[in-house]
């Protein structure tokens, strides 16, 4: 038994409407299951790394926008008792 066998792979449908046709092959992997195996398996390990890349993105994204959010909450709690000393 292989490692790859349990990755739960999308359908073979999914995989020659999606994948490109430098990694898919169709010419080959159609009539070769090993090749198209290893194909599916190379376009399951391009979509990780591109979803890995837009999880960190998206990370640092949040993270700026938590400092802002920070930034704007010490601003408004400074902001309360510059309204007493001038209602004072």
């Amino acid at each position: 038994r292989s490692k790859h066998e349990e990755i739960e792979l999308v359908s073979l449908e999914e995989f020659y409407e999606e994948a490109p046709p430098e990694i898919s092959r169709p010419a080959v992997t159609l009539s070769e299951p090993h090749q198209q195996t290893l194909a599916r398996l190379d376009w399951e390990l391009e979509q990780r790394k591109r979803l890995a890349e837009k999880y960190k993105e998206c990370l640092t994204s949040k993270e700026k926008i938590l400092k802002e959010i920070e930034v704007k909450k010490e601003y408004l709690s400074s902001l309360q008792p510059r309204l007493n000393s001038i209602m004072q």
